[in-house]
């Protein structure tokens, strides 16, 4: 009888437990791109304390997988949280981004003899981005164990995150993990996604299949900055009536009109063709680099289609907001000038030309998505923030 009992108990602590809620929950939030935030404090600090939210242990860090990617492992009670790290600075993780030549969203990838099946989309005509395949393919046994730990221990929900390629990551293996056979993990599992400012990872078939099997009950969401440039790579263009949709906004809704994507989607279904055979070549050559730097790689043959769709339940966030810094601070010390000057009720000069404007990348760090999560959602939090920004991203 106890025996028998023991066998169950995974059963009884899954029941137990309620399971993951399904919805946008704040806090998740907030405490996902808290823990996308710990690569970036380990490499500058040394140290993630700052940074995790309580309640939260860090259970397991990985190697580093392939084009230099690697994940974390966080336990909350009955929860267990898989973060996945962003690009880095090496050359095999950018290949990894710009190696966005499609392949079928079913297939087998093998990478020096192994063989990964994989299935991110049951519909024929979904396609898929090489590159973060190939980094599932590289990581996928060694993140199937550690899953098979946790449930061994009776935890069986789970909440993917990731920033950047590490969101890009997030996406595709929860479409792997929801598709696997129940041989290698069990159907128990439940999964839900934040990831923050990930680029697209697949055509319009893989969108939409995603929003009908992961959307629709509101286990998966991506967190974007509107003047992030990340999330609308790789290229993405409107492929249907392009024309006729953009001269009805002209005159019916001029403030949606836009010419310089008028011009970059016609351009991109005029030279849809030569795009692809480009993107395709450089496809080819990501691989070779590939394979002379880790081993020989057999991708799957690609496709044609080169457009890439967003997935649903998109939450946009405004452009984060840069400090206030002078380009010359030596013009505080001329009192003539500062009596001249025009001048806020804080005390700031009124005249942005004498400030300095953060790159497009500063719309991207992880960091500045924490921080205007917080803003957002925690005021009170934000308010006693000790760094409203990180000086490093400036």
């Amino acid at each position: 009888m106890k025996s028998f009992l023991f066998l169950l108990l995974p059963f009884i602590t899954s029941i137990c437990s309620g399971g993951l809620q399904k919805g946008f929950d704040k806090g998740e939030a907030k405490d996902m791109i808290a823990i996308c935030n710990s690569f970036t404090f380990l490499d500058l600090y040394n140290s993630d304390n700052a940074i995790i939210p309580k309640g939260y242990k860090k259970r397991y860090t990985s190697g580093v997988f392939g084009m230099e990617n690697k994940y974390q492992i966080y336990q909350k009670g009955s929860v267990a949280v898989i973060n996945f790290r962003g690009s880095t600075d090496k050359q095999l993780s950018w290949i990894e981004n710009i190696y966005s030549a499609m392949i079928p969203a079913k297939g087998i990838i093998e990478v020096e003899g192994d063989k990964f099946e994989y299935c991110f989309a049951i519909n024929d005509s979904a396609a898929v981005h090489s590159g973060y395949a190939l980094g599932i393919g590289y990581l996928y046994k060694d993140l199937i164990y550690q899953i098979n730990i946790l449930n061994h221990e009776g935890i069986y929900d789970f909440l993917l995150t990731g920033h950047s390629q590490g969101g890009a990551l997030c996406n595709l293996l929860r479409t792997y993990l929801e598709n696997v056979p129940d041989s290698i993990i069990s159907k128990l599992n439940t999964f839900k996604n934040y990831a923050f400012a990930a680029p697209m990872v697949g055509n319009k078939e893989f969108a939409n299949e995603y929003s009908t099997r992961y959307c629709s009950d509101s286990s998966s969401f991506n967190i974007v900055n509107i003047e992030d440039l990340i999330p609308a790579m790789p290229i993405s263009y409107n492929d249907s009536n392009y024309a006729g949709t953009n001269l009805k906004s002209l005159f019916f809704d001029r403030e949606s009109f836009s010419i310089k994507k008028v011009l970059a989607e016609g351009g991109a279904n005029l030279f849809q063709e030569r795009i692809s055979q480009l993107i395709n070549r450089v496809g080819s050559s990501a691989a070779k680099k590939i394979g002379k730097e880790l081993g020989t790689v057999q991708m799957p043959e690609y496709v044609k289609d080169i457009n890439y769709h967003p997935i649903c339940n998109r939450i946009e966030l405004l452009p984060f907001e840069y400090p206030k810094i002078l380009k010359d601070s030596s013009i505080l010390m001329n009192d003539s000038l500062m009596n001249i000057y025009a001048k806020d009720e804080n005390g700031n000069l009124t005249d942005e030309k004498f400030y300095r404007h953060g790159s497009w990348g500063y719309q991207h760090k992880p960091y500045n998505y924490y921080v205007t999560i917080m803003k957002l959602y925690f005021p009170l939090e934000y308010n006693l923030l000790e760094k409203k920004y990180l000086k490093e991203n400036l």
